[in-house]
């Protein structure tokens, strides 16, 4: 609409004008020296007009062409650039093809002309990282990157540390992270490699306080912080059942995260035969006996079994109990066979044990029968059930007669009379 009317507006003036000149043409005169010139007003305004186009065109063409080196550099430059871009999208598709060696050569290919060289060498280490015996040229294009005018120096030291570390060279990418950290708190690759170097080197103090900044910061998916704060606390645990001091254990099981102390069965297990170790049996016992009446669980059960100390004829009274609704838990019944050995009742012990072995055959239910039997005198029985142990152990498939028979079977199986011995 506005072409429009522009067009029709200068069509007016021109027709307005060309009849006003028409009637008078007016007068020009230019005179120089002995010469003059004279014309008409209108031929005069269209010459002017001419001569400032000719000028106007004559100047952008000298502009032009002083422009013309520089123009052509850079369209140059950025068709290197653009060339660089193809050759870094080529590496990239080849490395996650596993062409590590191509890529590696792609991407340096590109290094030179590229917008971005430092991204362009760090690709370039990471193909090569996973050739072992070219560790020479991927540390050869860290370098490189680290001095290149883009480069960033936390992106360039990460990497370092992240090489280090899948080279287990804790020791030497700890101070690399160590320092990263003090600048960068809050980063979360910083504190991811952080806490990895920590426990590749088994700094598990250290690595313990800087787990509520990894939840903080989802530095790691739930699945890896749950499995570093559990190996944490492990670990931890250990060291403190190791130094023998009571007190350390019950500060470090106040200081433990309360999914642990209520989920984690392996870790409530570790923790309460460690009380045991420390003459605190009695808190032992009333720790598992809890959490089994809270959830029932057959880790929990066995390692109540395995206490070794306190009361063995008030354990073996609660764990009776359970009897009621879980009668036929092959884990129970192998608990109730060792704390009845435990309590001297060997007759019970016998049954249980038995029932257990009838229910699911396990190693540690023959074991128990075995020594059970082996103190009994009955020396023959004992061996079948620790040759029956055995092989369950090394995974051999059960045998239908001789010493893979359950107890039951097996001590009536003996009481006839012996014939030749059972090829194993």
């Amino acid at each position: 609409m506005k072409l429009l009317v522009g067009i029709i507006v200068t069509l007016f003036t021109s027709v307005w004008v060309a009849l006003s000149l028409r009637q008078d043409p007016g007068y020009a005169m230019i005179s120089f020296g002995e010469w003059s010139i004279e014309t008409s007003l209108a031929f005069f305004v269209i010459v002017l007009i001419l001569s400032f186009l000719a000028f106007y065109a004559l100047l952008r063409l000298s502009v032009r062409l002083w422009q013309t080196p520089g123009q052509t550099l850079a369209a140059h430059r950025r068709r290197l650039h653009n060339k660089a871009r193809r050759l870094f999208e080529l590496g990239s598709r080849q490395m996650a093809a596993g062409q590590w060696i191509t890529a590696e050569k792609t991407l340096l290919k590109g290094a030179e002309h590229s917008e971005t060289p430092a991204l362009h060498y760090l690709s370039a280490a990471r193909a090569i990282h996973p050739l072992n015996d070219m560790k020479w040229r991927r540390d050869l294009h860290l370098r490189q990157a680290e001095d290149s005018l883009d480069a960033d120096p936390l992106t360039v030291q990460l990497a370092r540390a992240e090489f280090l570390l899948d080279d287990r060279q804790a020791e030497q990418a700890r101070p690399i992270l160590e320092s990263l950290y003090v600048l960068h708190p809050r980063h979360p690759g910083v504190l991811q490699y952080l806490a990895k170097a920590y426990q590749q080197l088994g700094v598990w103090e250290l690595l313990r306080k800087l787990l509520p900044e990894l939840h903080k910061q989802k530095a790691l998916g739930p699945e890896r912080f749950a499995e570093i704060q559990s190996a944490v606390y492990h670990a931890l645990l250990q060291s403190a059942a190791a130094s023998g001091s009571l007190e350390s254990l019950r500060t470090l099981w106040k200081q433990t995260p309360a999914v642990l102390r209520e989920e984690d069965e392996a870790y409530l297990v570790e923790y309460a035969t460690a009380l045991c170790d420390c003459e605190a049996a009695a808190d032992a016992e009333t720790l598992l006996r809890e959490a089994i009446n809270r959830r029932w669980s057959q880790q929990l059960v066995v390692g109540y079994g395995m206490l070794g100390r306190g009361n063995a004829t008030a354990q073996l009274a609660a764990a009776e109990s359970w009897l009621v609704q879980h009668g036929d838990d092959p884990h129970l019944l192998l608990t109730l066979g060792r704390l009845a050995k435990r309590c001297q009742q060997n007759a019970k012990a016998r049954d249980y044990l038995e029932r257990s072995i009838q229910i699911m055959p396990t190693p540690d239910a023959y074991q128990e029968l075995g020594e059970l039997l082996e103190s009994l005198h009955e020396l023959t029985h004992a061996g079948q059930c620790f040759h029956a142990g055995l092989r369950l152990l090394v995974g051999k498939p059960q045998e239908k007669q001789g010493a893979m028979l359950p107890a039951a079977e097996v001590s009536q199986q003996l009481q006839r009379p012996m014939g030749p011995a059972i090829a194993t």
